[in-house]
């Protein structure tokens, strides 16, 4: 028989996973709060992302991007330094003046 703190405890884990940029998706729901899911051409299967239009950061591991979410909306995208940082049919690549590179599909933005 289980213990009911080890349940508790996994329970309580659990909790503090969720979705983030990057993400699959089909509607905002499947990103969680504060998040938006973009369903375009370079973002086969969705891609749950963060508005970072005036000043507003994005979460650590990830980057703004401009025209993400949509002309002249930026967004949040994960940084990446190879396609194994991605998720499977997402390639490593600088995007709309990105720093660094982010996981974008094959389409690119």
């Amino acid at each position: 028989m289980r213990s009911p703190l080890l349940l508790a405890l996994g329970l309580v884990v659990l909790s503090g996973c969720g979705p983030t940029v990057g993400d699959p998706c089909t509607t905002a729901i499947d990103c969680g709060q504060g998040t938006v899911c973009v369903n375009r051409d370079f973002a086969p299967g969705g891609y749950c992302t963060k508005d970072c239009n005036n000043g507003q950061a994005c979460p650590a591991g990830t980057i703004c991007v401009d025209d993400m979410i949509g002309r002249g909306v930026r967004g949040c995208m994960r940084e990446c330094t190879s396609a194994k940082d991605c998720r499977t049919g997402y390639s490593c690549l600088p995007q709309k003046n990105s720093q660094r590179p982010v996981c974008v599909g094959p389409e690119g933005i």
